[in-house]
């Protein structure tokens, strides 16, 4: 599946509901609706938007809007601007068994994040790793 797509979030929004760790973390975070846009650049043609709506207990609901603009109309609780080169650097790292820090790449700031961010560390920190399993388990071709 290429990285990224529609099919490819599909994917890895179903396994990381059948990673316990993962599950684990939603409940503890709690409801939250979370925007995604991977930056074009290094291959990847224009931005790609994801808009996540997470609950405890539910499947994870997915939408495309088509551009950043679109995607803040929905004022998610939080939208992170990440590049494609290090979206796709993170998701090779985890592939190869090694285990990214998403967290450090927003405190280091080339992630860019709009959102409370004292909750994403606080949170962060107990469950850090959860997913990376499941992740690892969904295929992937880069662009």
């Amino acid at each position: 599946m290429k990285f990224p797509s529609r099919e490819w979030c599909a994917a890895a929004a179903a396994a990381l509901l059948r990673d316990r760790a993962a599950v684990a973390a939603i409940a503890e975070f709690g409801p939250v609706v979370v925007g995604v846009v991977v930056e074009k650049g290094g291959g990847l043609r224009s931005d790609f938007c994801v808009l996540a709506r997470i609950e405890p207990g539910r499947p994870l609901r997915l939408s495309y809007p088509d551009d950043e603009d679109e995607l803040e109309e929905y004022e998610p609780d939080y939208i992170a601007w990440a590049p494609y080169s290090l979206c796709r650097a993170m998701l090779e790292e985890a592939l190869a068994g090694k285990r990214p820090d998403p967290l450090r790449a927003v405190l280091e700031r080339r992630v860019r994040l709009k959102g409370d961010l004292q909750r994403l560390v606080k949170h962060a920190g107990r469950h850090k790793g959860a997913g990376l399993e499941a992740i690892r388990a969904v295929p992937v071709e880069f662009v």
